[in-house]
């Protein structure tokens, strides 16, 4: 037999936001509770440093065929 159809709201039902910030605060507490420690990174900053070799050029844009 064929599934019934689920409208796209019932298949992608979201978890409420509540739901969501209580989930996080568990984990976090958890994490904490483990050692885990939580830096405060500032604004613009990556995490990554640069990594190492040589820069590759980015090509030009193609040019058109000349006709003589």
């Amino acid at each position: 037999m064929a599934k019934p159809s689920r409208s796209s709201t019932q298949a992608n039902a979201a978890v409420p936001t509540a739901e969501h910030q209580r989930i996080i605060a568990e984990k976090t507490a958890a994490f904490l509770a483990g050692g885990g420690e939580i830096q405060q990174i500032p604004k613009g900053v990556s995490g990554y440093s640069k990594l190492g070799g040589p820069q590759v050029p980015v090509a030009a844009p193609a040019r058109a065929a000349r006709t003589t």
